[in-house]
């Protein structure tokens, strides 16, 4: 009998392309998630792992919420710790918790969060997690035109 567990992870996307795994082995966090599990519980073959979403090339997430199967035991935060050893500097295991055999990671979540950021000045430290807007950009517009945006979403 297996047990299923959730692993609360963060990645950074630059060296991936997105988080699903892609045919013709392109690197992704998937593809390295499941490898790195696959090495530290001495599996022949890689562990699948579902996420509670995708994401696109380069794109990073802070907390990303995935699942697994595995028949035996498990120390949630020595595995953690293993799999930190192997995946850093680009993916960080934050905690792994058993969890029901029917729960999903996708089809469990409650929200989804999506961050944009924008800067208007050259940064050589925002250059990978912002962009750069021109220095025009009238951010109180955005900001007011994006409450309009809610508004209408809330009345349908």
């Amino acid at each position: 009998m297996t047990t299923r567990h959730f692993i609360q992870l963060a990645y950074n996307g630059a060296p991936f392309h997105g988080w699903q795994t892609q045919p013709g082995g392109m690197p992704t966090v998937q593809a390295t998630l499941e490898q790195a599990l696959a090495t530290v519980l001495r599996s022949p073959h890689p562990i699948p792992v579902t996420g509670a979403g995708r994401t696109d090339t380069g794109v990073n997430a802070s907390m990303m919420i995935a699942h697994f199967d595995w028949y035996l035991p498990i120390e949630g935060h020595r595995l953690a710790r293993s799999l930190n050893s192997l995946l850093a500097p680009n993916i960080a295991v934050y905690a792994i918790t058993p969890v029901h055999q029917e729960a999903h990671a996708r089809f469990d979540a409650t929200s989804r969060t999506y961050h944009y950021y924008a800067h208007t000045y050259p940064s050589p430290v925002l250059r990978q997690f912002s962009w750069q807007a021109p220095p025009t950009l009238d951010f109180e517009a955005m900001n007011q035109a994006g409450r309009l945006l809610l508004v209408v979403i809330d009345l349908n």
